[in-house]
């Protein structure tokens, strides 16, 4: 009676320390694949989910999810439904992202770069509000190289060019957002 006792309490002990490897190799498991998540990844876990992103220092955009790149993100505003188009790099901090995450190979769609969904709107002309590290710009996407893009400027915000207009050249790294006018 006595050793059924001490090998139901071998046996108790085997599978509780059993238990506590497998959690822990689970626990090593998950944080080695998080680890390899981007943000842009978790961007595309979001998918309709109203967010607040806070781009540099004073700006802050609300909106869903609409499309995400590689290193951008476009929120659709949901009372008119625009779009503002985000590099990631410009991102401070998001309100309301949630902790699941799509890859991008589980997406059908095909990752635009952000030089590619900026001549989108270049195409489209569009009057944009582009918000750089160094100010806010009025006025329409006239081209996009590999690493700037030129705003024709309407500081009026007037449709058509206007005297003071020029042409301006941004640096992709400088960008923070083009926002819909």
């Amino acid at each position: 009676m006595r050793f059924e006792r001490i090998f139901d309490d071998l046996e108790g002990r085997f599978a509780h320390h059993e238990q506590e490897e497998m959690r822990a190799v689970s626990e090593d498991l998950t944080r080695a694949e998080r680890a390899q998540l981007t943000l842009a990844d978790r961007l595309r876990g979001a998918g309709g989910r109203p967010l607040i992103l806070h781009v540099g220092a004073s700006l802050r955009l609300s909106g869903a999810v609409a499309d995400v790149g590689e290193h951008w993100v476009a929120l659709t505003d949901r009372a008119d439904g625009r779009r503002a188009v985000v590099p990631l790099a410009g991102i401070g901090f998001i309100e309301g992202l949630p902790t699941r995450a799509r890859p991008a190979e589980e997406t059908l769609r095909s990752a635009l770069g952000l030089g590619s969904i900026l001549r989108e709107i270049a195409r489209d002309r569009s009057v944009v509000r582009v918000e750089t590290t160094a100010g806010g710009i009025v006025g329409r996407i006239a081209a996009v190289g590999a690493d700037a893009v030129d705003v024709h400027s309407l500081p009026t915000g007037e449709a058509t060019a206007m005297p003071g207009s020029q042409r301006l050249t941004v640096a992709m790294s400088a960008l923070l957002a083009v926002l819909p006018r």
